[in-house]
């Protein structure tokens, strides 16, 4: 038991300084990149809204279940299926975030290779989405259809339609005019209280299962697993699937998977279809999309984890040159102790903080319907 606590500790001290440092980006980018700019950069048809949809989304900080109340809105604001979904799937893979962590536990090849594979396998599912939804869509990507939702609004029920058009525009216009400082104190805010929040147990959780791999394990043990070839990769990628799992604590899943012996390619599949894919987003796509889009939205996701899964063990046997999927994780420790002490005590700092915010909502929330008439009866 005691070696468990030294690996989780070891690994704690790896991770957190990385942690904090992808945090800090995810406040710039927070800070820089407002929503009203995303939406108008997927708009429009074709290709080029789909690439334009993957390439936005790679680096922001949202989760599997924190991009959906976004992407609903882009849709709704005249985004097409196709460039949703591809904002969908690529927003969760990755981010500013999880490439810091996958540096320290994953190794080079795999954080490059990672949002790389992210970006591919968005394009590839908005592909597939705007081939199988090319009829339904009328040749516009889906605008027509909320435009005329809005105007039919508007024409009902013009006051509030008008209205909330005014208050859009005041929060746009009271968005710009915030000095650079006050920007960059809203998206620190935003990194350490609302995306922590999110993160910290999962990432835990994830750091508890690669200690305990790592300690009761041998390495290597699942070495044989690699045999079984697509079967393998197949099952791995159709378990990821309904798992909710955010792109930063799945990395230390990964890295357990590597220690164990399973292959670069499986730890990347399971990185692309566990963050992009879970029960939550799979309902909310079929009821915001259509059960076309679900379904293509699927298929683009497991058969892009499978094939660039493959990909990417072809190219760590044939050109990385590592024997064993385990040394493809760092081991060297080149930070000096006092900023990973430093990090991990701020981390739990924030932890504490966390917990307390969450406590405090708990305690706070009005009791059940039938528990508040009982009490005012």
């Amino acid at each position: 038991m005691l070696s468990f606590f030294e690996t989780f500790l070891d690994l704690a001290l790896d991770t957190a300084p990385w942690l904090l440092l992808g945090l800090l980006a995810t406040g710039l980018v927070k800070a820089w990149i407002p929503e009203s700019a995303v939406s108008r950069w997927i708009g429009g048809r074709g290709i080029l809204p789909i690439i334009r949809g993957a390439l936005i989304g790679a680096p922001l900080p949202l989760c599997s279940c924190g991009v959906i109340p976004m992407a609903v809105g882009l849709r709704r604001n005249g985004a097409s299926k196709p460039a949703t979904v591809a904002f969908l799937v690529a927003t969760p893979e990755t981010g500013v975030d999880s490439i810091a962590i996958s540096w320290v536990m994953l190794g080079p090849f795999l954080t490059v290779l990672r949002p790389i594979t992210a970006v591919v396998s968005a394009v590839m599912s908005g592909v597939l989405v705007m081939f199988a939804t090319a009829n339904e869509e009328g040749g516009d990507g889906g605008q027509t259809q909320t435009k005329k939702a809005t105007s039919a609004s508007c024409s009902t029920s013009s006051s509030s339609c008008c209205s909330s058009a005014s208050k859009k525009e005041d929060k746009a216009a009271t968005q710009k005019k915030l000095s650079a400082w006050k920007r960059l104190l809203s998206g620190l805010k935003y990194a350490l209280v609302n995306v922590w929040d999110d993160l910290a147990g999962w990432l835990v959780g994830g750091l508890l299962v690669t200690a305990l791999v790592m300690t009761f394990i041998p390495v290597g043990e699942l070495n044989s697993v690699m045999e079984s070839g697509w079967l393998a990769m197949f099952i791995m990628v159709l378990a990821s699937v309904p798992v909710y799992v955010c792109a930063t604590a799945s990395t230390p899943i990964a890295a357990a998977m590597l220690y164990a012996g399973l292959t670069p390619g499986m730890a990347l599949a399971f990185m692309i279809a566990g963050p992009a894919t879970n029960l939550v987003t799979l309902g909310i796509v079929k009821r915001e999309l259509g059960l076309k889009t679900l379904l293509a939205y699927l298929l683009g996701i497991v058969t892009s984890a499978m094939s660039l899964g493959f990909l990417a063990d072809l190219i760590v046997q044939n050109w990385v040159g590592y024997s064993e999927p385990q040394l493809l994780i760092t081991q060297q420790k080149w930070l000096p102790m006092w900023l990973a002490w430093g990090s991990v005590l701020l981390l739990l700092v924030l932890s504490l903080l966390s917990m307390y915010r969450k406590l405090v909502a708990y305690t706070s929330t009005p009791k059940s319907g039938v528990a508040m008439q009982i009490s005012g009866s």
